[in-house]
């Protein structure tokens, strides 16, 4: 009988462990400067042109992180020009080195 009654405390606080552990998971990180794109193939991030130096562009989005591409990246007709705001397009997962296009806003 005793053996029985430690082995209903032992299950019964592992059942409680589990349930605590289920409630206290993190919720997935959001970033609010990244938005999904309707195809949820790429990743976009808005960045305001700060400077054109030749053919490449510079750019800061409203987070304070930078980028430089150039004219090659490029796919809309538009010309852009300092202070415009362009949005770039990222491979899913890959925001760090997967720039697949720009287009000006």
């Amino acid at each position: 009988m005793f053996k029985r009654v430690i082995i209903l405390g032992v299950l019964s606080l592992v059942l409680i462990a589990l349930v605590l552990l289920r409630s206290h998971t993190a919720a997935p990180v959001y970033n609010p400067s990244t938005k999904s794109n309707d195809s949820s193939e790429y990743t976009t991030v808005e960045y305001k042109i700060s400077k054109i130096e030749g053919n490449q562009y510079y750019g800061k989005s409203n987070d304070g992180t930078g980028i430089i591409f150039s004219t090659q990246s490029i796919v809309s007709d538009d010309e852009i020009h300092v202070d415009d705001v362009v949005i770039c397009y990222f491979e899913k997962g890959n925001l760090g080195k997967g720039l697949v296009k720009v287009k000006k806003k």
